[in-house]
């Protein structure tokens, strides 16, 4: 950024309207950036925009506002318009991929994967939406964002004109997991149990998961469980989980980061996973398999101490919101 003026950033904050049950990756991702730009940004002026009230854990500093826009019909296109218009904004972020009909602001608009592309028969009910909300993206959007080189390489793949405007910026380890609790004796200690988190949602394949812990079992004499944390978790507990568990298990079919990854890592949780749920910037920290007899395999060898060690100032340094913010206010200018 040129440092020659303030702008004025609206954000899309609608995200934060979801039901509380499905409070994953890109309500987290939210949260976590906009506390990272109150925390890192102490020059422009921040308006979110959004059909419900703030979230009580929301907490913003004064050059923030929070803006409950209705109704809620229509309301990208038409209701945000409309204060796009008699509001103006010098650029607008576009959290969730959607942007306003009508706007006079530079649109950032952060692109949250295409599993919706390559899996359509998982999206039955929103296929459609979204691959127009992905053209949309691609003809208005002055930047896009995405969190892994793996989502730039697709997208340049299938427009290949867009490739300067993208820009990989990895998220950073959520504030809320940024230290650890540990023993008298500098770990905490591990219990019985093997862990995933995320939606309960077709694309995360967990039957998969399902399928590797029976077979574990069959072939492992260990009392271990499976807990599978579909529904939001109060964050404190989820902590806890990751820092008891024996090891975070993924298997999607498609993930442009895979939040839960770095959540166990950064509470020194091992995990295992599945190639096609492992993004590179992710893929040395992690036990990656490519079939169920690989993930069976690396299941037994982390129950038997044999893991990867977490290189905590490593990950802390590549996965900093610090950063982040500071390579996303350059293109605001």
């Amino acid at each position: 950024m040129s440092g020659k003026k303030a702008f004025n950033i609206a954000l899309d904050g609608g995200g934060f309207c979801i039901d509380k049950e499905n409070a994953f990756g890109n309500y987290v991702f939210a949260k976590s950036l906009i506390q990272a730009l109150s925390l890192y940004d102490a020059k422009n002026i921040y308006s979110i925009y959004s059909f419900c009230r703030k979230p009580a854990d929301l907490f913003l500093s004064k050059r923030w506002s929070y803006k409950k826009l209705l109704p809620k019909r229509f309301w990208m296109k038409m209701r945000v318009s409309l204060e796009e218009l008699m509001q103006p904004k010098d650029v607008f972020l576009a959290l969730n991929q959607a942007s306003p009909l009508i706007t006079r602001s530079k649109i950032i608009c952060f692109s949250h994967g295409l599993s919706f592309h390559f899996y359509p028969h998982l999206y039955p009910d929103s296929y459609h939406n979204l691959e127009n909300q992905l053209r949309e993206m691609i003809g208005r959007s002055k930047t896009i964002i995405v969190s892994s080189r793996k989502v730039r390489e697709e997208l340049t793949s299938m427009f290949a004109t867009i490739e300067k405007k993208i820009i990989v910026l990895p998220f950073g380890i959520p504030f809320d997991m940024v230290s650890g609790s540990r023993n008298k004796f500098g770990m905490t200690k591990k219990k019985n149990y093997f862990l995933y988190v995320g939606m309960d949602h077709p694309i995360k394949n967990i039957e998969f998961i399902k399928k590797a812990f029976t077979q574990f079992n069959k072939e492992q004499n260990k009392k271990h469980k499976l807990y599978l944390a579909t529904k939001s978790t109060p964050r404190a507990k989820l902590k806890k989980l990751y820092q008891r568990a024996t090891a975070l298990l993924t298997a999607s079919y498609y993930e442009s980061f895979n939040l839960p990854v770095l959540e166990a890592l950064s509470q020194n949780c091992p995990v295992i996973g599945l190639e096609s749920a492992v993004v590179p910037e992710l893929s040395s920290y992690v036990h990656k398999a490519k079939n169920l007899k690989e993930f069976v395999y690396w299941m037994k060898k982390v129950v038997n101490g044999q893991t990867k060690k977490i290189d905590m100032k490593r990950l802390r340094e590549e996965f900093s919101w610090k950063t982040y913010v500071s390579k996303l206010i350059e293109t605001y200018d």
